[in-house]
Parts: structure tokens; C-alpha cells; sequence
């Protein structure tokens, strides 16, 4: 009778940790079902995110073509600019010593026709440089129409390099 209340006992302790892993494995397929449909979910992430890298590459490249393209571009300006700079400055100068040997040539004519009154004297300060357009023009009027001058012994004046590139600039701007 021990024996059979011993087995009885020892069936139903067996019967209930059976049913305590039926569960436990129950809730096992629980989560590993879940595992498995997070999976599929983190693999739709992943290629999401691989097109994603994908295209952002493909933009940056273009980004990288265009933005040399445009520096390339802005250099080829700059250089245009920097030559147009130089000539002005140029032309600039030829019209300042232009302008200098102009009003030597109207003091000289001041001269020759008021031989009494003495020279105004010249000023140490230097003259306002006019704009490219105002100068320009300036020395066209000056080119277009010869100053008087007092006839000089040796025949005209000859033209330094920079008045005769100055002409020649003017020329090429006449329509």
C-alpha cells in the first residue's frame, strides 16, 4: 500500500512538471514565432536601408560632378576677370599719363597766350581717378579732337607704348 501511494504520488509530480514544460515550451514557440516575423521585418529594414545608401551614393556623385563642373566654370571667370582687371588698369594708365601730358600741353597753350600771367603752381596731391566708363570717354573726347599745342621744334610728339595700346583699345571699341 506504501508502494502504491509512493507511486501515485511520484506519477503526479511527474504529471505536473510535465504540464510546467508543456507550457514553458508553448511560451518558447511563442517567442521564437515572434523571432521569426521580426526577422522578416529587420530584413525589409535592411533593404530599405541598402537603397537608401544606395541612392544617397548615386546623389553625392552627382553632387561631387556638378559642384566641379561649377568650380571649373567660376575659374574660367575669374581668370576672365582678372585679365579684364589688368587691362583696365592698363588703359587706366594711359589715360592718367594722357591726362598728364593734356594739361602740360594746356598750361604750355596758357602760356603762349597769356605770357604775363605767371603759371598756377602744381599741387603735390594726386588727381581723383575717374570711373573706366567716365575715363574712357575722356580719352576719346581728348583723341577725338587734338589739343591746341605750340608748334615744337622737333615736329609732333612721339606717342609712348601705353598711349598708342590706349588708341588702339579705343579704336576697337568705336561701333
Amino acid at each position: 500500500m506504501i508502494a502504491s501511494i509512493l507511486s501515485l504520488l511520484l506519477d503526479v509530480a511527474i504529471v505536473g512538471l510535465l504540464v510546467a514544460t508543456i507550457i514553458y515550451a508553448l511560451r518558447l514557440n511563442r517567442q521564437l514565432s515572434a523571432v521569426k516575423e521580426s526577422r522578416a521585418e529587420l530584413e525589409e529594414l535592411v533593404k530599405g536601408f541598402a537603397e537608401a545608401t544606395a541612392q544617397a551614393d548615386s546623389s553625392v556623385k552627382g553632387m561631387r560632378r556638378t559642384a566641379q563642373e561649377l568650380g571649373e566654370a567660376l575659374a574660367a571667370l575669374i581668370t576672365r576677370a582678372q585679365t579684364l582687371k589688368e587691362e583696365m588698369e592698363l588703359i587706366v594708365q594711359a589715360a592718367d599719363g594722357l591726362a598728364n601730358r593734356l594739361e602740360a600741353a594746356s598750361g604750355k597753350a596758357r602760356a603762349a597766350v597769356m605770357p604775363s600771367a605767371p603759371p598756377p603752381p602744381l599741387t603735390a596731391a594726386p588727381l581723383p581717378r575717374p570711373s573706366a566708363p567716365a575715363a574712357a570717354a575722356a580719352v576719346r573726347a581728348a583723341t577725338s579732337a587734338p589739343p591746341p599745342q605750340a608748334p615744337s621744334p622737333g615736329g609732333p610728339e612721339p606717342r609712348s607704348r601705353a598711349e598708342k595700346e590706349l588708341l588702339q583699345a579705343l579704336e576697337n571699341l568705336r561701333p
